[in-house]
Order: C-alpha cells, then structure tokens, then sequence
C-alpha cells in the first residue's frame, strides 16, 4: 500500500537478463507506482510458486504493470459478481489511504481501469491505479484469481511458511502487504530479508516510520 513508501527508488532497466526480472527488483520496481503494496508481494509469489509462474509476464515493466492491472481488475469484477459483501470494507480502507481513482467507488475503479487496460495506457509511475485489498480480499483473490483453494486467513499466532504478511500501524490500522517465501525470507521495497533482519530493519523491515506489527497471515503452505 502507498500510506507508507520508500523515497528514494533506484532506476530499474527496461529488461533484464534471461527476459525474467529479478526478484529484488519486483518490489523495488512497484514502489514507485500502485495498485498497492500487494501487487509486488504477489509479484514474488508468481515468480517463485511453480503454480504461478506462468501467470505474470515479468518481462518488462509495462508487461507487469498491464498485467497486474488486469488481475486487480478481474478480481473487482468477481467481487462485483459474487463477493458484493467485501466491497463496503475495500471502498473504507481505499479512502483512509487516499487511493486516487477508489474515490469513485469500486464500480467507479473498474470501469477507468477497464479503459486504461483496453487502451494499453502506459501507466508510468502513476499511482491513479492505486486499490489497497483488505485481508479478506486479498484471501480470496490467492484463492479464486491465482487458484490456490487452501490459501488460509489468520490474525492471531504466527502459521510460519510461505504467505503474505499483513502490516498493521502502530493504530493497528493495515497499511502494507508484504511477501515471506518457504524459507521465511521477507520481500520489500526490493530488498530480502531473513527472519532475523526483518523485525529489525530499519530501511525496509519492520523498523520503517508507519509499520509497527504484523497483524495477519494469508497462509499459502
């Protein structure tokens, strides 16, 4: 999410080696623009799950930014369908973060993010696109956008394994998503951090002004 954000954000290339960016270079890439902090956490989800690594074209920033757009955009149209419940709670958390087109509304979102997608618009570093998912939502989009059924929702004990790390302020409000791999490896702001750096870093771990605690897990073990 942009509630909180790095400021400096080093350039990054239009292309990288083997046609495959690297995986420090997904959530650094992402901080200069947004659909929200969990669109780089899922980056390193699609390219590290064998179950979704076909699923993002990690080729070239506009590729990641078309692409992502049009996963958000077809897990608001499912929400629109079948999940209306969950939209109350994202048009809240989108207006405390002051996500510039949420203002509109979910209907209002989809239908400019629609526009941009059939237009091919270049996105930039343009944070119009900005739409932060709660944890319920962003539960269901592991779930019914990347097919994995047993993505589980915790707030209380710590699961362990593979999931996306939920990141309260010290108003226990949620403002960030980041992504742990099988290891407990941390992803954030295009730096990994072990379990051990994460809780103490003060650059892109846990000890940044505006994150306080993790306060749920979306399990994918």
């Amino acid at each position: 999410m942009n509630s909180v954000r790095r400021n400096q954000v080093p350039d990054i290339a239009i292309s990288w080696t083997g046609g495959i960016m690297p995986r420090e270079s997904i959530s650094r890439y992402n901080g200069t623009w947004g659909i929200c902090g969990f669109t780089s956490a899922l980056s390193h989800l699609y390219t590290t799950d064998v179950r979704l690594q076909n699923q993002i074209d990690t080729k070239t920033p506009r590729t990641i930014q078309l692409g992502l757009l049009v996963e958000v955009l077809t897990f608001l149209k499912y929400v629109r369908a079948f999940r209306a419940d969950l939209i109350p709670g994202l048009e809240v958390l989108n207006k405390e973060l002051k996500s510039p087109l949420m203002h509109l509304g979910v209907e209002g979102y989809i239908q400019m993010a629609d526009l941009a997608v059939r237009s091919k618009r270049l996105i930039g570093e343009s944070n119009d696109f900005q739409c932060a998912l709660t944890p319920e939502a962003l539960t269901l989009y592991v779930q019914e956008i990347c097919g994995i059924p047993t993505a589980t929702l915790t707030s209380d004990a710590d699961p362990g394994g593979q999931g996306l790390l939920g990141i309260m302020s010290s108003q226990n409000k949620l403002v960030h998503w980041v992504y742990r791999d099988g290891g407990g490896n941390v992803y954030n702001w295009g730096k990994v951090m072990s379990s051990v750096e994460w809780p103490i870093d003060d650059d892109c771990g846990l000890q940044v002004e505006g994150l306080h605690h993790v306060g749920c897990h979306v399990s994918l073990v």
